[in-house]
């Protein structure tokens, strides 16, 4: 994803979100195969970013994550945001691939569940006091993003649904009360996907979703400030 050879190593540990409303955890399927919590490798970057790496047998998976500063969509103050990147570098073939978000330890008061718009896979969780949304492409965009070849590979194009989520193999998929999976298609040697899947909050206000809007971030967007120098 990036040299790591000026990083500093840091202790490895599981990488997680704290927000107002619980835990953002994060887990990543190869297969059959599902990823130690903990990474093989962690690099801190300059700006307090990390770099996650795991080494399985048939892929390099690489996490780049850390809280980022974006203008509001309408203007207004930034709202707290984290940004949490997957590039997934197959070195033989890769049969299936999942990657999935979720938010746990939620209080009591706090309700969840699917919050999808506009090319956006979503869940949000809320109470009377904060709103906490976790969110990344959906099915359509995800297709988009094949047909470009660029972020999946040109041969999922045909493969990923353009259509309702959860009708096809691939795509999101939704779990209560706060939880998203991409499952996507296989993968060949050499092949790579990334995958770009944020998290925000926001005072809760039904007329300015701050935190909703925010998740709905391209990843060439997250990566540049997430790698960008310190101030």
């Amino acid at each position: 994803m990036l040299p790591t050879d000026h990083l500093d190593t840091a202790d490895r540990r599981r990488a997680v979100i704290d927000t107002p409303l619980g835990i953002v955890g994060f887990s990543v399927t190869l297969g059959s195969d599902t990823l130690t919590a903990e990474p093989d490798a962690l690099w801190r970057l300059p700006n307090d970013s990390q770099l996650h790496r795991w080494t399985h047998r048939s892929a390099t998976v690489d996490l780049l994550i850390g809280s980022i500063e974006v203008p509001a969509w309408d203007g207004g103050a930034p709202v707290p945001m984290w940004a949490a990147i997957w590039q997934v570098q197959a070195h033989a073939d890769v049969p299936g691939l999942c990657i999935s978000a979720e938010m746990t330890d939620l209080p009591a008061d706090a309700v969840g569940g699917p919050d999808p718009g506009e090319c956006l896979a979503a869940v949000s969780v809320e109470n009377e006091h904060f709103l906490v949304s976790v969110g990344g492409p959906d099915s359509e965009l995800l297709g988009m993003q094949a047909a470009d070849g660029r972020l999946m590979p040109y041969g999922w194009a045909h493969l990923l649904p353009d259509g309702e989520e959860g009708s096809a193999e691939y795509g999101v998929r939704y779990a209560d009360p706060a939880a998203i999976a991409w499952r996507l298609p296989g993968l060949a040697a050499t092949e790579v996907a990334r995958l770009c899947i944020a998290t925000a909050w926001s005072p809760r206000d039904d007329d300015r979703p701050a935190a909703w809007f925010a998740v709905d971030i391209p990843l060439d967007t997250a990566y540049h400030h997430l790698i960008a120098e310190p101030a």
